[in-house]
């Protein structure tokens, strides 16, 4: 697997090793990169997290490693859980193709323009897709990374992801509008 090959890289690099030993304790907690519409070069961007610090740092992989200075991890509460990729057992480009296959069943009127792709662990290593559309919308998926189970899938209008109050003080909720395809099909997963 391509993105393994790209950690293994990483984690062997004068630069990771220097950070490890001035940083110790911290664990692979999650894979980032974006794709543009054909594109086939994965940038990956790794994030290490700290749960004695409660940091972040990222490490960018092409097209040199460069470290990210240390920041707030974004986060609901708890702690960030580590990615053990041992437990990813199908490829980014299986995840892809699943994705391109409910695309090409469930919404074909939507065709991609860009894919954020997070490999994370949410209970369970999961690939979360979000795939923005020509129809200004925006669909995202998330895989389970053992097994290529579609966890939850919904496509949503980038018009109804809501508006900035006057002032830009405060985002109001948003309550969902529109036809039934822009829904969940599990609204209970997250």
């Amino acid at each position: 697997m391509i993105l393994k090959n790209t950690i293994i890289s990483l984690e062997k690099s004068k630069e990771f090793k220097r950070f490890g030993k001035e940083h110790p304790g911290f664990y692979l907690a999650h894979c980032f990169t974006m794709l543009d519409e054909g594109e086939k070069k994965y940038n990956w961007e790794l994030g290490y997290y700290s749960d004695k610090k409660d940091k972040l740092v990222v490490f960018e992989t092409s097209p040199a490693i460069k470290l990210r200075d240390e920041d707030d991890p974004f986060k609901r509460e708890g702690v960030i859980r580590k990615l053990d990729m041992n437990e990813v057992k199908i490829s980014l480009a299986r995840a892809l193709e699943i994705c391109d296959k409910l695309a090409k069943d469930k919404y074909s009127a939507h065709s991609i323009t860009k894919r954020i792709i997070i490999l994370q662990n949410i209970d369970k290593p999961v690939y979360n897709i979000t795939h923005v559309t020509r129809s200004f919308s925006i669909m995202n998926v998330k895989i389970d990374a053992k097994t290529g189970d579609i966890i939850s899938q919904n496509l949503q209008s980038i018009m109804q992801l809501g508006k900035w109050e006057k002032g830009g003080k405060e985002r109001p909720e948003v309550q969902p509008e529109g036809p039934s395809e822009y829904y969940d099909d599990d609204s209970s997963a997250s």
